[in-house]
């Protein structure tokens, strides 16, 4: 079945540069050639090349024996592999302090968006590290908290949003409030089957649903979703992870770190085994540059699928906040890329070389992104 998925791949890939023809090489696109480049599936297809057009766009992934040698702007040390950028997903990179919402239980008009400051210098700094993406949320406390936001990393005078952000549900202990209801999670978990049974259709938009403990899980899932949010889990060995099986779910996981809790890294294992899709959650700034490359890294060593550790780094996180032509390489994807020593989910590897938009950024030395005197 993966290589199957492969082949559709290079032949996706094949067909795009056979229909741009002579126009594959035009002036302003440039070649990267000579890698392993990750797949759609997780995967790593090696010997490849990627044209990136003047205009920031991937025009073809194509075998590098097929590449025009003049278009070369980079042949990869051997071994190296391409990647799209890496995605900080419900962290708090570019967010301007904590967004709340307050004492109002569905707030619809609470946008992620507007707590965004592109002139945080630590998008830049994070991007020289290979994170070129960043999605922020409201502090979970409403049973809707507003919507998400997904940004480039890029600091500058206009913010670059990727996505218009899905609406972010709370079903948690974190929404209990005794200055309003609901006071109790029986209350709590009512309202929701109301909500969910009264409310008119169209206002059910699949988003993503903040549920990190095991009965969370247990309750949303007998709340009466026709379609299943992605969650945001944790859990540990409590959690119905059986009753995701076959129901295209994607969990939002971790950071797992060194040290950290078992359980909930065992629960990530399981449900993965299961066929659930996995994205790891981010924690910029605070959290180490490459934070989320060590949770890939542990949950690999832990059991995870090597494949399925590389899409929850890249794809998912993409798709968990519903950003299109990104954490993917394919033609038509942004050229939002990052080259890395070896396979990107062995913590040895270093950053070689970052694209953003088709534009080299300055790679920064390994460490932590710098915890600047910003206004926060």
């Amino acid at each position: 079945m993966q290589s199957t998925r492969i082949l559709l791949w290079l032949i996706l890939a094949g067909v795009c540069a056979v229909s741009v023809g002579a126009n594959l090489f035009a002036g302003g696109d440039s070649v990267i050639s000579g890698v392993g480049v990750v797949a759609p599936d997780g995967s790593i297809c090696q010997g490849m090349a990627v044209v990136v057009s003047g205009e920031g766009r991937i025009l073809a992934v194509i075998p590098a024996d097929q590449t025009d040698p003049q278009m070369v702007q980079l042949k990869a040390p051997e071994g190296s592999v391409i990647t799209p950028g890496l995605h900080d997903l419900l962290g708090s990179l570019g967010a301007t302090g904590a967004l709340r919402a307050g004492t109002v239980l569905v707030d619809s008009e609470l946008r992620a968006a507007d707590a965004f400051d592109p002139t945080d210098p630590r998008l830049d700094d994070a991007a020289r590290h290979g994170v070129l993406h960043t999605t922020i949320a409201a502090v979970p406390a409403a049973l809707l908290s507003g919507t998400t936001a997904t940004f480039l990393c890029k600091s500058g005078g206009r913010a670059q949003q990727l996505a218009q952000g899905k609406p972010f549900y709370v079903l948690a202990q974190t929404a209990l409030d005794s200055s309003r209801e609901p006071t109790s999670r029986a209350a709590l978990v009512s309202m929701w089957k109301e909500w969910l049974a009264n409310s008119d259709k169209s206002e059910q938009v699949p988003g993503i649903l903040y549920c990190p403990e095991a009965i969370d899980l247990r309750q949303s899932l007998d709340a009466g979703w026709s379609e299943l949010p992605v969650m945001v889990h944790s859990g540990d060995a409590r959690s119905p992870l059986g009753r995701l099986a076959g129901r295209e779910a994607l969990l939002i996981v971790g950071p797992f770190v060194e040290g950290g809790d078992p359980a909930a890294l065992r629960a990530a294992i399981r449900a993965a085994q299961m066929g659930v899709e996995l994205a790891f959650q981010g924690g910029l700034p605070a959290a180490s540059a490459d934070h989320l490359r060590r949770s890939a890294a542990i949950a690999v060593a832990a059991g995870l699928d090597a494949d399925a550790a590389r899409r929850a780094l890249f794809s998912n996180p993409a798709r968990a906040c519903g950003a299109d032509g990104i954490g993917i390489i394919e033609p038509g994807a942004r050229a939002d890329l990052v080259l890395f020593s070896g396979d990107p989910i062995d913590p040895g590897t270093t950053v070689i070389q970052v694209w953003r938009g088709g534009e080299r950024v300055r790679v920064a030395a390994r460490g932590t992104v710098s915890d600047l005197s910003v206004p926060r």
